[in-house]
């Protein structure tokens, strides 16, 4: 179904977007801004995915 890549892929970009909630979280901001902050650090990574899986290796 998924290649290694792509899991692993999509794997760090699950930790990204956690991280960065929990980051913004520890600032004291309240969780809707977490959220959109984890949201769009996730959106961002998921934006260069295409690029990232189409490279191919040499």
């Amino acid at each position: 179904m998924f290649t290694t890549r792509q899991l692993l892929t999509l794997t760090v970009t699950i930790m990204i977007a956690a991280i960065t909630c929990a980051l913004v979280l520890a600032t004291g901001a309240e969780w809707p801004g977490a959220l959109l902050g984890g949201g769009g650090a996730g959106g961002a990574t998921l934006a260069t995915l295409p690029k990232l899986l189409n490279r191919r290796e040499t």
